[in-house]
């Protein structure tokens, strides 16, 4: 009895002491109405539970790096940042937690939960400095009724793409990129073809580049014949083209399902969301990857609420409460749709099976995307590439080697510039 009551009465102790703390949040990307159903969700399952109250607020997109960077410097942080692919950026600084060492078997227990293709930019030398709380990524939808017309199906290869444009462009049509187009966001469209090849954009160390690897210049090749070789469009308008039929095939990002079911009402049982076209490995299997990525909840390294911020993310995590924030979000807000980081979650969301399938298996075959600094300036070197090799005709060969070369130049320096960070973590 005696041993019991130890256990008891530290429980009862720790909620009392949680009993009217407030954690700061800060989230990204999320609409208005969005952050209002979480919020209602975790005062009535968490708040009610722990009594942490949370307040949340919304950044956006444009703004949400450098209002982070300047409370870090300001000292003056909330207790949970809510980041990008830009993650080591705070992380190696100091600015974020180490969750590999603040809750080392709790942290596995949460990662076992979530797809592993998000946890790349989290993954830097096993330092956690962010845990994944939704998904998304590329999605491609084909018009199925065209393509039956024609004598085609769904593409399975890029090999299929190249032999049936011939016939969809006598015919007025095309098959096109629209997300990872040379005119919107390149560098995941090149990402697509290049990790298809097994090629990468960053090495494992996160501070060379990967470009360079025979691999990974095959499949930028192969990215930039799509326009300059098989026709492809260079950039799209969005849902019209796909809808009037001049493009049998779009890619958008996750939202792209559901814009089709609300927008074009027109089409239902004319397309499906299927995988995007893959490429044969040299063992004979198809590699369908695209990219996939997420949006981590990192503990900052100021808050004075280490452990309940801790509490709230294993709670935002966890297959329950992802489920039913991503079916409350698509039940109550028309057009929208949230994707859970939680692989359960996700297969228990009201989507049709084909879908939730179809970016299940997507997830899966997706390379996650290595840890790097300083990425979002890495990134342009990938569509400087592209630029130069649809638009100005350079060599793909010679603009992705030199895109390695500027790369490393840059990652070169920020690995001096990081120097005593990084050897704080005990890396290099």
């Amino acid at each position: 009895m005696k041993r019991l009551a130890l256990p008891l009465i530290l429980l009862l102790v720790l909620s009392v002491l949680a009993y009217g703390t407030q954690i700061e949040v800060w989230l990204v990307g999320l609409t208005g109405e969005m952050a209002g159903i979480l919020s209602d969700l975790a005062y009535e399952t968490f708040t009610s539970q722990t009594g942490i109250e949370v307040n949340i607020y919304i950044l956006t997109w444009a703004d949400y790096y450098n209002r982070s960077l300047l409370a870090l410097a300001s000292r003056d942080t909330p207790d949970i940042f809510a980041v990008g692919s830009e993650v080591m950026d705070f992380g190696v600084r100091g600015g974020l937690v180490d969750l590999a060492k603040f809750k080392p078997d709790e942290l596995k227990e949460v990662e076992a939960q979530l797809f592993g293709a998000l946890m790349g930019p989290v993954s830097f030398h096993g330092t956690r400095f962010g845990v994944p709380y939704d998904s998304g990524g590329m999605v491609t939808a084909y018009r199925t009724d065209i393509l039956a017309d024609m004598g085609m199906a769904v593409p399975v290869t890029w090999d299929d793409i190249y032999n049936w444009q011939p016939k969809a462009n006598a015919q007025g049509r095309t098959f096109g990129l629209y997300y990872g187009s040379v005119d919107y966001a390149s560098e995941w469209g090149a990402y697509t073809l290049v990790t298809q090849a097994g090629g990468q954009f960053f090495s494992e160390d996160g501070f060379s580049s990967a470009l360079d690897r025979p691999e990974s210049v095959v499949g930028f090749k192969n990215y930039v014949e799509l326009f300059t070789k098989y026709n492809l469009p260079r950039a799209g308008v969005g849902l019209e083209p796909f809808i009037n039929g001049e493009w049998l095939m779009l890619t958008d990002g996750a939202w792209l399902h559901s814009n089709l079911i609300k927008g074009a009402p027109q089409l239902s049982g004319k397309w499906a969301i299927d995988l995007i076209p893959g490429t044969k490995r040299p063992n004979g299997e198809i590699n369908h990857g695209s990219f996939v990525g997420g949006t981590y909840l990192a503990i900052s390294s100021l808050s004075k609420n280490k452990e309940e911020a801790w509490e709230f993310i294993k709670w935002m995590t966890s297959a329950e409460v992802q489920r039913r924030y991503a079916n409350t979000v698509l039940e109550r807000i028309t057009g929208s749709i949230w994707l859970p980081a939680n692989r359960q979650a996700l297969r228990e969301i009201a989507v049709d099976d084909s879908f939730r399938e179809t970016f299940v298996k997507q997830a899966e075959q997706s390379a996650p995307v290595p840890p790097a600094i300083n990425v979002a300036v890495l990134y342009r070197y990938v569509k400087f590439a592209v630029d130069k090799s649809v638009l100005s005709g350079v060599d793909p060969e010679v603009a992705i080697l030199d895109a390695a070369k500027e790369m490393n130049e840059d990652m070169g320096k920020r690995r001096k510039e990081y120097t005593r960070y990084l050897q704080e973590l005990g890396v290099f």
